[in-house]
């Protein structure tokens, strides 16, 4: 009996441990650097409502504004105070285009995301070529994700810009 608990309490500390477990991360908010514009730099991914549960990312610079990510394996999420899951996605590349948006709905999200050598990434096997920030039409910088089978030409008001996770 005793070495049927003992196995028993090791397959459930595995079954813990195991990567298909559902993981929660520290939460972080994400915030640009790198781009060529000043405008663009230290700020802060947030989500704009577009609709019933639907919402863009857009950048602003209130650090008190903008929601806290947090990976669950590769998805990520936003705490927007609600009791349901704010799933990110960048749209794959459903219409040819060389950048796609960012978008923060409810809802389980897309898989795909990690933090790499102390960057906010997604996953190269979709696609995934780097970050773009555009004034666009939410009267505020908005976020998309670059698609690496295309040779983006990038408007002169954007910019490629880095995330960085802020603990």
């Amino acid at each position: 009996m005793m070495k049927f608990l003992a196995s028993l309490a090791l397959v459930a500390a595995t079954a813990l441990a195991s990567p298909l477990s559902p993981r929660q991360s520290t939460e972080f908010k994400l915030k640009t650097t790198g781009s060529a514009k000043p405008e663009f730099n230290n700020l802060y991914l947030y989500s704009y409502h577009t609709g019933a549960g639907l919402s863009d990312g857009v950048l602003d610079s209130n650090a008190t504004a903008a929601p806290k990510f947090s990976l669950n394996g590769t998805t990520a999420y936003a705490d927007l105070g609600t009791d349901y899951p704010w799933g990110m996605t960048v749209a794959g590349d459903t219409n040819y285009a060389a950048w796609e948006p960012v978008t923060i709905n409810a809802g389980g999200g897309e898989t795909g995301f990690a933090i790499s050598n102390g960057n906010f990434v997604w996953s190269t096997d979709e696609g995934f070529a780097g970050w773009l920030v555009c004034p666009w039409y939410h009267n505020a910088p908005q976020l998309f994700g670059l698609i690496s089978y295309y040779d983006p030409v990038i408007p002169s008001s954007c910019s490629k810009v880095t995330l960085k996770p802020v603990y």
